[in-house]
C-alpha cells in the first residue's frame, strides 16, 4: 500500500471519521464528522478502497458503501507509526521512554509501556452546552482505579530465584524492596476488585472496559448491543457511584 493509503487510514483514527463515496466522482473520500457536503481531508481511488476491505483494515459503517476503521485497521496504523523492534507491542499501548534505577542506583532509560492516558480522555468530553461530561470527583475515582490497576501488574521479573535468601535485615526480610512492591501491588489488586464488586454487572463491565481495557465508548456500546451515546451516561452513573462510595470510606 501507498504512503497516502496509510495516511487516509491513520485519519480514519478520530472519532466520528468516515470513509464513503464522494458525491461526485468515483472516488472515496476521508470525511469528518461523516458529513459528506464538506471538502474531504483525503481522497482515495475506489480500487485502494476495495483493497483496504479485503486486508479487514476497514469494515462497513452501517451506511450504503461507507466505511470505519477497524480494530486490524488501528492495530496496523500502530505498526506504522511504531519503531520496527517495537512494532508487535506497539500495537497494544504506547511505547515511551522510562527512567529506572538499577541495582547501583544509577538512573538509566528503558523502553517501556506508558501509562493509560484514558483520564485525559474522559475530561475533554462534553456535554451538549459544552460544560465536562464527568466530575472532579468522578475524574479522580477514574484517575485512581487505573492508578490501582497498574500497580497491581507489577510482580516478580521472570528469572527470580524464589530459593535464595530474604536481603532485610530481618529474620523474614522485612526490607526485602521486591517484598514490598509485591504487597503494595496485592493491596492495588484488592482494591480494585472491591470498587468493581459494589456496581452492578452492566456498570462494573463499561468501567472494566473503558478505564482499565482502554476501549472506546462505541465499542462497549456495540458489544453490549446498547443505543448510541448510551455508554458515556452507564460510565459517568458508574464513576458517580465509586466517587461516593470513596467518600464514604
Amino acid at each position: 500500500m501507498s504512503e497516502r493509503v496509510e495516511r487516509a487510514l491513520a485519519r480514519l483514527q478520530q472519532e466520528g471519521t468516515l470513509l464513503a463515496p464522494e458525491l461526485k466522482g468515483d472516488g472515496f473520500g476521508v470525511f469528518v464528522n461523516g458529513d459528506r457536503r464538506r471538502r474531504p481531508m483525503m481522497r482515495l481511488a475506489a480500487s485502494d478502497v476495495r483493497a483496504l476491505e479485503s486486508a479487514g483494515a476497514i469494515v462497513g459503517s452501517g451506511a450504503q458503501n461507507c466505511f470505519v476503521l477497524s480494530r486490524s485497521g488501528a492495530s496496523r496504523v500502530t505498526r506504522t507509526e511504531a519503531a520496527p523492534e517495537e512494532a508487535y507491542l506497539a500495537q497494544h499501548r504506547p511505547i515511551v521512554t522510562r527512567s529506572v534505577m538499577d541495582e547501583s542506583g544509577a538512573a538509566r532509560g528503558v523502553r517501556a509501556f506508558a501509562s493509560g492516558d484514558i483520564v485525559r480522555k474522559l475530561a475533554a468530553m462534553r456535554d451538549v452546552s459544552g460544560a465536562p461530561w464527568f466530575s472532579a470527583d468522578e475524574l479522580a475515582v477514574a484517575s485512581r482505579l487505573r492508578a490501582d490497576w497498574e500497580r497491581g501488574q507489577m510482580g516478580l521479573t521472570r528469572g527470580s530465584d524464589l530459593t535464595a535468601p530474604p536481603r532485610g535485615g530481618a529474620a523474614r526480610g522485612a526490607g526485602n524492596a521486591a517484598e514490598h512492591l509485591m504487597g503494595a501491588a496485592c493491596d492495588a489488586r484488592r482494591c480494585v476488585a472491591e470498587a468493581l464488586a459494589s456496581l452492578a454487572a452492566p456498570l462494573r463491565r463499561v468501567v472494566e472496559a473503558v478505564c482499565l481495557a482502554e476501549q472506546g465508548l462505541e465499542a462497549v456500546e456495540r458489544a453490549q448491543s446498547w443505543p448510541p451515546r448510551s455508554g458515556k451516561v452507564a460510565l459517568r452513573l458508574a464513576l458517580a457511584q465509586l466517587a461516593a462510595r470513596r467518600q464514604s470510606l
